[in-house]
């Protein structure tokens, strides 16, 4: 008997953990849903924006696959008054978001500027000039802060667009669901179960007790008749 108690402790036990684990996977993956955006290479959550590298054309800075840092908090000056900032921005050639660092700046005068950019890989500048002014801050999206993580871009381009797609709201949101909803159908259908084997009991025992009184009362009823009629 001890060892069945013993037994369904432990499955309680289990069944408590997978529960609060499961509610752990649903929350993380409600708060990534909500509070982080994916477009293209580039990743935003919580106000951090990063980007997978998708070539070497910034190495030895950074190589293809690592995750960079960017601020998307900047204006004009830090752009055209600073020395060889890397800036990440849409390239319209790759139709993607790109990082490279600006190696010239021309004054088109009314406080128009264009933009070369180079890859610090690349052995030529960029094709395409950049256009910027204050009013016209579009197409660059941030100045890289200095940041990277070596390798870590892949996995989190990837693991990212698996937590946007179908399969993975399948598997970490519909099929969690699914299972603690069966989880809690069997748990309330073994608790019913007891409850009604135990009531069962409780009326056997209380039919049992009932009787007993009722032949005690009959005997004690049939004992006085007789002392009754001896009088």
């Amino acid at each position: 008997m001890e060892n069945v108690k013993g037994k369904n402790d432990l499955l309680k036990k289990i069944g408590n953990i997978a529960f609060y684990v499961v509610l752990g996977i649903v929350l993380l993956y409600a708060i990534f849903a909500l509070f982080s955006k994916k477009e293209e290479n580039q990743i935003s959550f919580f106000g951090i924006t990063s980007l997978a590298v998708q070539s070497d054309s910034m190495s030895p800075t950074f190589d293809k696959g690592d995750l960079i840092f960017i601020s998307t908090d900047f204006n004009l000056s830090d752009i055209v008054e600073e020395e060889g900032v890397v800036i990440t921005y849409w390239d319209s050639t790759l139709e993607e978001y790109n990082t490279h660092r600006i190696v010239n700046v021309f004054d088109a005068g009314e406080g128009v500027y264009f933009l070369t950019t180079k890859g610090d890989g690349n052995p030529d500048n960029d094709r395409v000039l950049l256009r910027v002014s204050s009013d016209d801050l579009n197409d660059i999206v941030g100045v890289w802060n200095g940041r990277s993580w070596s390798n870590f871009g892949s996995f989190v381009d990837g693991f990212t667009g698996f937590l946007k797609s179908s399969l993975g709201f399948f598997l970490l949101i519909v099929l969690p669901a699914v299972g603690f909803l069966a989880y809690e159908v069997v748990r309330f259908v073994k608790i019913y179960a007891e409850y009604n084997n135990k009531k069962t009991m409780e009326d056997r025992v209380k039919m049992q007790e009932e009787a007993i009184a009722e032949a005690k009362r009959q005997l004690e009823a049939e004992q006085k008749k007789q002392e009754e009629d001896k009088e």
